[in-house]
């Protein structure tokens, strides 16, 4: 395929050729940057033999093509940010997927190391211990929801997967 000047203008008139016409089988297009009104196969197509050029003339179609390349880069730009930012958060969830999956174990902060042994007798919960105890169960319960809600998505996903590539069935 033969492509000659103005192939990325923002206007400019493409000539396509029927193949029987090109030697290679392949039919030649010609492309060139110059005014609607002169958009005709003897403008675009270059000098060759006159009677070559007029025989091929008679077959090629040609069209004024007017496109704005700005707004293709635009909607092209915008299009990679989008993937790049999904990318980026699928890499953010499979960091934190271990975080979530891992249990931390329960751990109490000692402050007074020394142990008095009349006080064992009779053992006390103070109140800041309680509400630490209170803070790590409200923590657990939130994380046991997100991590039952996360095996509930994976297995409806591994359903959907059994159900169309193995069954060849849709889900309802």
């Amino acid at each position: 395929m033969e492509v000659f000047q103005a192939s990325f203008e923002d206007v400019r008139c493409k000539c396509v050729c029927p193949r029987s016409l090109d030697i290679n089988g392949t039919g030649p297009v010609y492309i060139k940057n110059i005014e609607p009104n002169n958009c005709r196969c003897e403008d675009v197509v270059p000098p060759m033999m006159s009677a070559a050029r007029g025989d091929i003339c008679h077959y090629c179609e040609c069209n004024y093509e007017s496109r704005n390349t700005t707004t293709i880069k635009v909607v092209v730009i915008f299009i990679i940010c989008v993937v790049s930012l999904l990318f980026v958060y699928m890499l953010f969830l499979l960091c934190l997927d271990p975080l979530i999956q891992r249990r931390p174990p329960h751990y109490t902060e000692h402050t007074d190391e020394e142990v008095n042994l009349e006080d064992m007798s009779a053992p006390r919960v103070s109140q800041m211990e309680a509400a630490s105890a209170a803070a790590a169960a409200r923590q657990r319960s939130i994380l046991n929801r997100v991590t039952d809600e996360q095996k509930k998505w994976k297995a409806t996903v591994q359903d959907q997967r059994k159900n169309i590539y193995d069954r060849h069935t849709m889900l309802n």
